[in-house]
């Protein structure tokens, strides 16, 4: 049965109109889910609503039903269930979700709202981060994540005064250090287990000196999640997850303005989480760097981290550099989506080197020339004219972008 019905079409000549689903408060976890549809306007800076970014699944997956404006409308089982657990008890919560704000049936509306994605989820109060059910560790990945962080800022604190004072004697800033995040007392060296931690090493700088604060100070601490190793591994399944494959979380989640990472009914703020899981990949390089081996189970979970899709796009969002097109077509040309055009419209949003209507969206123009589009505009921007070998690049891309697009997303 079409869904069409659910909608009241929106006014997409030279409008920012979306479309907003309130999800009502239930009593109990298992009551019935029960949404609302509503229109609201981008240029509208009163409007208050999170941007759900999440995993669509397989067309095949479950698929459950809720109540969309009193009548029964289908999702996917990874949505409803992140709806069940973004769900409160007394509040209603005004979303976007992309499965029930836009008409997936007519073209030109699509076409229209992911020409405004971007702004749709820069202009969102907030964008949660649904990285599916709860399992594989994952609550204790989160709980490791958390004193993680905890651990990064009380070792910054002291390391900001050791900046300040760089041009002070080495002496001097070691006697201005605090002792615990320098070298750790001698019980902290007995525990530590994740890395054996080199003491009388000379420091050539303070830039060292730092580094070594720093160092320490995290693998004191973190030295005490060493055993069970069952944390650890839970990180990497974390960043590990099929959602991080997704072409358009890239979008989604890189800017957003504010951002909460959730699993199941455990969550984090996306701020600590992108820093927890940077300094993970950090205490990777480190290790590699300085030769030092830790325990082997956590060893084989830091390269897993290291390796993973779930690092790459936290690690972009900390250092907040510009991208562009070119840029993001080699960073996510293995990622996944439903519709092949999406491996192109996916990232504009992102390119600071595009205009915003240099290359349309429209979701009924041939692959084919969805490529030429691309690869034409490259040819005749005045930046890559002298330039063969980078637009060669850009066709070969385009190549290998679309050369297997599956259905699956």
């Amino acid at each position: 049965m079409s869904s069409s019905h659910f909608y009241t079409p929106l006014q997409t000549s030279r409008t920012k109109e979306l479309r907003l689903v309130t999800l009502l408060p239930a009593p109990t976890k298992d009551a019935t889910i029960e949404c609302t549809l509503s229109i609201g306007n981008l240029e509208d800076r009163q409007l208050h609503y999170e941007a759900l970014s999440y995993e669509w699944g397989d067309i095949n997956s479950p698929k459950h039903e809720i109540l969309l404006d009193g009548q029964p409308f289908t999702v996917r089982r990874n949505l409803w269930q992140a709806l069940r657990c973004l769900r409160t008890e007394f509040a209603a919560r005004t979303l976007w979700v992309d499965a029930i704000c836009i008409n997936q049936e007519d073209v030109l509306e699509r076409n229209h709202q992911v020409g405004m994605m971007s702004s749709i989820y820069t202009f969102a109060s907030s964008v949660r981060i649904w990285l599916g059910e709860r399992g594989g560790n994952s609550r204790e990945a989160i709980l490791l994540l958390h004193e993680i962080w905890e651990s990064f800022r009380e070792v910054s604190r002291p390391s900001k005064e050791v900046v300040e004072k760089k041009k002070a004697p080495r002496k001097k800033l070691a006697e201005n250090a605090e002792p615990a995040t320098l070298t750790g007392s001698r019980d902290s060296f007995k525990k530590l287990s994740v890395f054996p931690i080199h003491r009388g090493e000379p420091f050539e700088s303070s830039r060292e000196l730092l580094v070594q604060e720093r160092r320490v100070g995290w693998w004191n601490r973190l030295s005490l999640r060493s055993e069970p190793v069952a944390p650890w591994e839970g990180v990497a399944a974390l960043v590990e997850r099929t959602y991080w494959s997704r072409i358009w979380i890239v979008q989604e989640y890189l800017l957003a303005s504010e951002t909460v990472v959730q699993c199941g009914w455990d969550y984090m703020d996306g701020k600590r989480f992108d820093e927890a899981v940077s300094i993970v990949g950090e205490l990777f390089e480190l290790r590699k760097a300085d030769h030092r081996q830790p325990a082997p189970l956590i060893q084989n979970c830091l390269e897993r981290i290291a390796k993973s899709p779930g690092i790459k796009i936290p690690r972009s969002r900390v250092s907040d550099n510009q991208r562009t097109l070119l840029e993001l077509m080699e960073t996510c040309r293995t990622s996944k989506s439903c519709d092949p055009h999406d491996r192109i419209y996916a990232i504009l949003g992102l390119a600071d080197d595009i205009p915003p209507a240099a290359i349309l969206v429209d979701y009924e123009r041939d692959i084919f020339k969805v490529k030429v589009d691309v690869a034409w505009w490259y040819s005749t921007r005045s930046g890559l004219k002298s330039h063969p070998a980078s637009v060669s690049r850009v066709c070969s891309l385009l190549d290998e972008i679309f050369v297997d697009c599956e259905d699956e997303e």
